[in-house]
């Protein structure tokens, strides 16, 4: 019986294993002259943001690139909105971006959401 559990087992964390192996990455590049502290990727037809990327933690620097990993397969959900978040709350967008499995997405000043601008 503890065979069968444990072949169970581990049929279980290999499917998962491939199916995470599925999910497309992107690299998100920041040209923006700022540091990034948040980093939101989420499909088009979502109304919010959802977790951020980045974490607690993470700062993503001037000329450092970001990789992630998107939530969905491609041939699931391909279209997603990009939002990078500076020191000062700015907001960079890019919205309705189709992505493809290691997507680059350069972030400049020019993203910068004027409707947001709060320096």
């Amino acid at each position: 019986m503890k065979k069968l559990m444990l072949t169970g087992l581990f049929l279980l964390l290999g499917a998962f294993a491939v199916f995470a192996q599925n999910l497309p990455s992107i690299r998100i590049v920041n040209n923006t002259g700022h540091q990034i502290f948040h980093i939101f990727v989420s499909p088009v037809e979502n109304e919010i943001w959802g977790d951020d990327f980045l974490g607690t933690e993470g700062i993503l620097e001037n000329n450092q690139t970001f990789t992630c990993q998107l939530p969905e397969p491609l041939n699931k959900v391909s279209m997603y909105d990009v939002r990078l978040v500076d020191e000062e709350g700015n907001s960079y967008i890019k919205p309705a971006v189709t992505m493809t499995n290691n997507a680059r997405l350069i972030f400049t000043f020019d993203d910068l959401d004027d409707d947001q601008l709060l320096f």
